[in-house]
């Protein structure tokens, strides 16, 4: 028989300014509107943003092709094969994020320091193939995340970023698959 999945808090139709405001807020400030470092925007259509995110392992595989991803630039923090670790990690991270809201509507983000989180797994020398394949794993996470969302109906509660509703999710993901694809092509020299 089973056990009925609990629906995720709706989203009223109208949400506070506030509300809204606090999630553009954060994400103008810490990265400006368009972002200084890649020209995403956060008024960045649905269809746009889905497919930043599902182009995004396809173009980052083809731009190291033929590399071990060890390549990097003095102005950035990490080499190449770093970035798609983040990548993978951070779209895995937010995959788990919409699961839990979805399957308990209280669940709440719990934030994380990516610069730990790096350290602790050892991105600057993780084999690129491998992060490259979870990078693509992480893409099916999300996939089978945002299929449970459903209508997207839902709202995550974030500590740093407000309350964000699906489509403010899938803007986070596409300016990050577009931020460290645009941070990997100036790695290559393709930029």
């Amino acid at each position: 028989m089973g056990h009925p999945v609990p629906q995720a808090e709706a989203v009223p139709q109208l949400e506070s300014i506030f509300e809204v405001a606090l999630m553009n807020a954060y994400l103008t400030e810490r990265y400006g509107n368009p972002c200084r470092g890649c020209d995403y925007t956060w008024s960045t259509d649905a269809d746009v943003c889905r497919g930043m995110i599902e182009e995004s392992p396809g173009r980052v595989a083809a731009l190291l092709k033929g590399r071990d991803g060890s390549e990097s630039v003095p102005e950035l923090e990490w080499n190449a094969r770093a970035y798609v670790a983040h990548m993978a990690d951070n779209l895995r991270i937010w995959s788990e994020r919409l699961a839990a809201v979805v399957l308990d509507p209280s669940a709440l983000v719990t934030p994380y320091e990516e610069g730990d989180l790096a350290r602790a797994r050892g991105y600057q020398s993780l084999p690129l193939q491998g992060v490259l394949w979870s990078l693509g794993r992480a893409l099916e996470d999300w996939r089978v995340a945002e299929a449970l969302a459903g209508s997207g109906r839902i709202v995550l509660r974030h500590p740093e970023q407000g309350r964000l509703k699906l489509h403010e999710v899938r803007c986070v993901l596409a300016h990050e698959a577009n931020h460290h694809t645009l941070d990997i092509e100036r790695i290559v020299g393709a930029r």
